[in-house]
């Protein structure tokens, strides 16, 4: 059930033509939260590795579709995506299936009102942290603010998992991506500092990626 219906009438086709494209010298992350945020498509992106962090290029493209600019983007770094609802996902073979990724965990019930997408991304956060210790006390810290100018919400969602709910979150605008944060290896363990990252696209320097935490995957500063 969703108590919050989605504000926007965004509706996402392949062959959809983009007059103009281009990066310069971005990583896979940011080439498509930057193509994200021009086109106002909603994303989440649900495995990462050093190259799609570390591998940067540089892409112009002119009057052509959804498909062919993601396809550039995504193939060359061995990733895939498909649009999934409103939302774009971006994701890779390597992908762990079932409970041994924690996205797949269902949430009994997700009921939060209206909010930012920053507090509706670490209510979740607090409700997989319950799920997986049950038997532990709360949680110390205060929930980031969000930008204040793209409210989302009120939701009540039962029995849906993690990665539907961030589907949810950040499609309510088309204004806003979700990352994972954590190796693949490890997306069966909640290792403490944010299984995922919502941002939302207000970047003008299109550096989202420099806003992950990313740990466990032998990087250089990037």
């Amino acid at each position: 059930m969703i108590g919050g219906q989605s504000r926007s009438a965004f509706t996402l086709s392949p062959s959809q033509r983009v007059p103009f494209f281009a990066v310069e010298q971005r990583n896979l992350i940011d080439s498509v939260l930057s193509f994200g945020g021009q086109e106002h498509i909603p994303i989440g992106i649900e495995y990462i590795d050093k190259a799609a962090l570390q591998q940067y290029f540089s892409v112009e493209f002119r009057e052509r579709t959804v498909k062919e600019i993601l396809d550039g983007i995504t193939h060359p770094v061995g990733y895939r995506w498909s649009i999934r609802g409103p939302i774009v996902l971006v994701t890779h073979d390597g992908a762990l299936l079932g409970k041994s990724n924690l996205l797949n965990t269902r949430i009994p019930e997700f009921r939060v009102g209206e909010t930012s997408m920053h507090e509706a991304s670490v209510a979740l956060s607090r409700h997989l942290y319950f799920i997986l210790s049950p038997n532990r006390g709360g949680i110390a810290g205060d929930a980031p603010g969000g930008n204040l100018s793209f409210l989302v919400g009120p939701f009540n969602l039962k029995n849906t998992t993690v990665r539907d709910i961030l589907n949810e979150i950040v499609s309510q605008h088309s204004h806003g991506a979700w990352v994972v944060q954590q190796p693949p290896w490890t997306m069966g363990k909640d290792l403490g500092y944010g299984l995922w990252k919502v941002v939302e696209y207000d970047r003008r320097d299109a550096e989202y990626s420099r806003e992950l935490q990313v740990r466990g995957l032998g990087l250089q500063s990037f």
